[in-house]
C-alpha cells in the first residue's frame, strides 16, 4: 500500500467518527449564560477557530463532516458559539447539514 493511500484512509475514519461529536444531546446541554468555554472544549473538543474581539469576546466554532467511501462530503455540522466576558455561553448557531438552529441569547 502506498503511503498516500493509508493517509486517506486514515483521514477518512477520523473524519467520520467525529461527526458525532455534535449530536442533537450535547446542543440540548448547552445553557446560556452557565455553559463556560472548558466545558464546550471538554464536551466538543478542541475549536476549529476561535477570536476573541477587542472587547473580549470570544467566538468559537467547531467544524465536522462525515465522508462517503467515495471521499464526498455526505453531512457536515457547524457549531459556532458567542461568550460572555465571563466566559459562559452568551449565543450559538447550530448548523448541520444545511439546517440552521439558532439560539439567541437571553
Amino acid at each position: 500500500m502506498s503511503l498516500l493511500f493509508v493517509a486517506a484512509i486514515v483521514t477518512g475514519c477520523a473524519a467520520t467518527s467525529s461527526g458525532d461529536l455534535i449530536s442533537e444531546a450535547k446542543i440540548a446541554a448547552i445553557k446560556i449564560h452557565v455553559t463556560t468555554f472548558d466545558e464546550m472544549a471538554r464536551d466538543f473538543g478542541p475549536p476549529r477557530t476561535q477570536h476573541v474581539n477587542p472587547q473580549g469576546i470570544r467566538t468559537a466554532t467547531w467544524f465536522y463532516f462525515n465522508n462517503s467511501e467515495y471521499g464526498a462530503v455526505q453531512d457536515q455540522r457547524t457549531l459556532t458559539v458567542i461568550y460572555n466576558q465571563d466566559g459562559t455561553v452568551k449565543d450559538y448557531m447550530n448548523a448541520s447539514s444545511g439546517q440552521t438552529e439558532k439560539k439567541p441569547g437571553r
